[in-house]
């Protein structure tokens, strides 16, 4: 397992880093990046502390130990172990407000490791040539564990005009432009990625989009120092400079978003997993992004739970909390916590072994738990909000405090109910800066947008499970019908769906579905 000083020494590589315009000659120097760097090489320190080792380490079948971001569960007990070690770190991370620690972007890769074989059976690569895409997937496991090596995601694409099929293949997006003896050489862009500017390789790739062209369907291993790639991060949000009180959460850091720019960039064939097929990208990549949203699944938990921790310090600091109303909305608030918690047992207790083996929480009560909080989240927040009433906007700022003339005044004036006026106000703080400021807003787009959105969440959902009108789900409904054979029913469903572009659980492939739930929502006779 590596220190935090060989992560910090790892990141001063010759990477091209812009953040809002500027040039980043240091990531773990510069004001607008030091704190998020910093905040992972303790990440990477609190590995090594023996109080924690049982929570964040594991030891492989070698005997060495590593960190538990490299664990891949094989029983329901292995997946519990996992949301311990996910909930150890969102709550050191004041709720999970990073969301992109290494724990939380090596999963990317679980679905490939699992079951690498289908990376190579279904690529398209010129002139008959063969790359040995399964056993170049093994291999970068090995090296990446080995190494504990920093990885992020980044598979979404350019914005294109989506009124038309055909646009998509006239954007800059990442593109094949070679293959040679070498490797691939790809130009374009990459359109977003969480926290790339800290990590030492990005894990590209695609989800699918009609339109999708031979060309543009790439997967790879590629370093972020790769002669060619340049990274664009959005402007940072962190403020080093402003006291901890006053900014609770941006003097920290951020995490940073950013897009990468591929100038005629060679990856060598032994970084590659997979090119040349976009009904590849239509029915797998997405199986990818469920270990990813079991972790995003676990932090709504946590986040829910500091809701409502916040939420019930505030109105006893107040003294609404004996108010039938405000008692009637913590209930909700506690709901809304013990629900995002119950999906995510849920999906624990039902899941299902993966083709390889891996213990895979159920992917239905995942998808199901992240629509729930994604539609319910904002609603909670305004309580919250409405529980501090002036207060959230009118909080003295640690200066005022500390004034000799007017700062006894407001420690009179802003005392709670047993809690004095500075520890009232940092209630306000951490609130709004959480949920009112800039810093706040990236964080809840984040959430909104985390791989896919809602509508997008719950189209999945529909795609990859069986709710036909001729499967398991209708059985009940036509017994109590009386219906008999659904035969020209399900014909014109069948119908239907071929004539979609998108993806049906009837016409997957079998290694898309090996990584799906079956049991209970799946007939044993359906076939592909």
């Amino acid at each position: 397992m590596r220190t935090g000083k060989q992560y910090l020494e790892s990141l001063r590589d010759g990477r091209q880093v812009y953040v809002g315009g500027e040039l980043i000659d240091d990531v773990t120097t510069h004001p607008k990046t030091k704190g998020y760097a910093a905040a992972i090489a303790e990440y990477y320190d609190l590995h090594h502390a023996p109080e924690h080792q049982d929570v964040l380490t594991f030891v492989d079948d070698d005997g060495e130990r590593r960190s538990m971001h490299w664990f891949l569960p094989r029983s329901k007990e292995d997946a519990v172990r996992r949301r311990a070690f996910h909930e150890f770190w969102f709550r050191h991370f004041k709720g999970g407000i990073f969301t992109r620690p290494p724990a939380g972007m090596h999963v990317v890769m679980y679905a490939q490791v699992d079951d690498p074989q289908p990376w190579e059976d279904n690529a398209i690569l010129a002139d008959g040539r063969h790359v040995p895409f399964a056993q170049n997937i093994r291999d970068q496991w090995a090296r990446v564990t080995r190494d504990d090596i920093a990885l992020s995601p980044m598979f979404v694409d350019v914005q294109f005009d989506r009124g038309r099929e055909d646009a998509l293949a006239e954007t800059p997006m990442l593109s094949v432009v070679e293959q040679n003896d070498e490797g691939i050489v790809v130009r374009g862009w990459k359109a977003i990625g969480t926290s790339i500017a800290f990590v030492n390789e990005l894990l590209i790739g695609n989800l699918w989009r009609p339109g999708q062209t031979a060309e543009q369907t790439v997967y790879a291993l590629v370093p972020v120092n790769i002669p060619g790639l340049s990274l664009v991060c959005r402007d940072s949000n962190a403020t080093p400079d402003a006291d901890p009180y006053d900014h609770p959460l941006s003097t920290i850091g951020d995490e940073l978003d950013g897009m990468a720019y591929f100038d005629d960039v060679l990856i060598p064939w032994d970084r590659v997993q997979h090119v040349g097929n976009p009904d590849h990208a239509k029915w797998y990549p997405q199986r990818q992004f469920d270990w990813v949203h079991i972790e995003t699944q676990i932090r709504h938990a946590i986040h829910a739970e500091l809701i409502v921790g916040l939420g019930l310090l505030l109105t006893n600091a107040l003294g609404t909390n004996t108010n039938p109303v405000v008692q009637s909305q913590l209930a909700d608030i506690v709901r809304f916590r013990e629900t995002c918690k119950a999906f995510a047992i849920a999906a624990e207790e039902t899941g299902f072994l993966t083709a390889g083996g891996l213990y895979k929480p159920n992917n239905i009560y995942v998808d199901l738990g992240r629509a729930h909080y994604l539609e319910n989240i904002h609603d909670i927040v305004n309580m919250l909000i409405d529980f501090c009433g002036r207060g959230v906007v009118m909080a003295p700022t640690k200066a005022d405090f500390d004034h000799p003339y007017i700062g006894p005044k407001l420690e009179e004036a802003l005392r709670g109910s047993g809690i004095s006026a500075r520890d009232r106000v940092s209630i306000f703080r951490q609130i709004s800066e959480r949920y009112l400021t800039q810093w706040g807003a990236r964080h809840e787009m984040f959430e909104k947008f985390n791989g896919t959105p809602l509508y997008l969440v719950k189209l999945l959902t529909m795609q990859r499970t069986e709710y036909q009108i001729d499967g398991p789900l209708t059985d009940l409904a036509r017994q109590v019908l009386g219906f008999g054979d659904t035969e020209a029913l399900a014909a014109r469903a069948a119908e239907a769906e071929q004539r979609s572009h998108y993806a049906s659980v009837r016409y997957q492939p079998e290694y898309a579905r090996e990584q799906d739930v079956r049991e209970g929502y799946y007939k044993e006779s359906t076939t592909v």
